[in-house]
Order: C-alpha cells, then structure tokens, then sequence
C-alpha cells in the first residue's frame, strides 16, 4: 500500500511548523491551527466515438499504468470547468477536436505517482469525434486504437475508475 500524499508532509504548508496533528485524511497545525485536508483533485476522460461507434483508446506513455489502455483524459487546470478540461485533453492527447459532450459518470480513484498515493475524482464524459485521423501527443501517448464498445477489455484498462465508466457506457 502506497502512503497518502497528505501524510508526507514533515511541516505544517502555511506556517512550517513540525507541530503536526494527524488524523485520517486531515493534517492540523498545533501552531498555526491551519488544516490541510485530503481532498481529491480531480480529472477527466472521454470516451471518443466516431462514426462507427468505435470508441478511441490511447496506450499510456507514461506512469502510473504505463503501457495501459484508458479512453483520452487528464487533470482539470485550475481556473477551466470540467468540460474545457476534457475538450482539452482530447485535442491534446489525439488532435481530434470532439463534439457532443456529454456527462456519463464519476467515480473515486487513487492516482499512485511517485511512491504517493492522491485521492482522485474521475469525471467521463462521451463525445464524438470530427474526424477518425489521430495525431497522438507521443509524449503521452504511445499507441492508440478505435474498438467497438463490446471489444474492450476491461482489464486493459488504466484504473478501476474506467472500468466502471466502461461499464456504464455499455448498459446505456
């Protein structure tokens, strides 16, 4: 089990003090009283489809679940809303610019980076694609496929949070 993020703090972020207060998923400072909280960050991903009801996975470049599948999608930027973030994403993953965004689900998930474990809300949306031609962000992505809904593997999947997407998606 990775230890939570929260509890690699050695001094309070405000304040640094090492008069620290630990409790499950809240950090207090004894001399300052300011509270870190384990709240999660949250990120998104979409399921792309095109014309053919194929939906677009990308194999992931880069760790964590380097060499998985998952459906295109990253972390919301503070200051954009869920939507621009998977818009984003989308673009900047394949270069496929998406239309028809629509919410599908949310579900928790722990993004494990760097020996560290983040508490995560994943958001799936679907959308459709412009255009069935991929131009994949090689730094993140390396590989890419169009499958039909029925042919994915789950197991193949990056995190638990898209399998259950998958699963939502599929009994829609």
């Amino acid at each position: 089990m990775f230890p939570q993020l929260i509890e690699a703090y050695n001094f309070c972020p405000l304040c640094g003090s090492k008069d620290l207060v630990r409790k499950v998923d809240t950090l207090t400072c004894g001399s300052c009283d300011h509270r870190k909280f384990d709240n999660p960050i949250t990120a998104v991903a979409v399921f792309l489809l095109d014309a053919q009801n194929r939906a677009l996975l990308i194999r992931r470049a880069k760790e964590p679940a380097l060499g998985k599948w998952a459906p295109p999608g990253g972390f919301v930027d503070a200051g954009e809303t869920l939507e621009q973030a998977a818009i984003r994403e989308i673009a900047e993953e394949t270069g496929i610019t998406a239309s028809d965004l629509r919410y599908l689900g949310s579900f928790p998930n722990n993004y494990v980076y760097q020996g560290l474990s983040q508490p995560v809300c994943d958001v799936f949306f679907t959308a459709r694609a412009g255009s069935a031609e991929v131009a994949p962000q090689l730094e993140e992505v390396s590989a890419f496929q169009w499958l039909e809904l029925a042919k994915i593997k789950a197991d193949a999947l990056a995190f638990d949070s898209m399998r259950k997407a998958l699963a939502v998606l599929r009994d829609a």
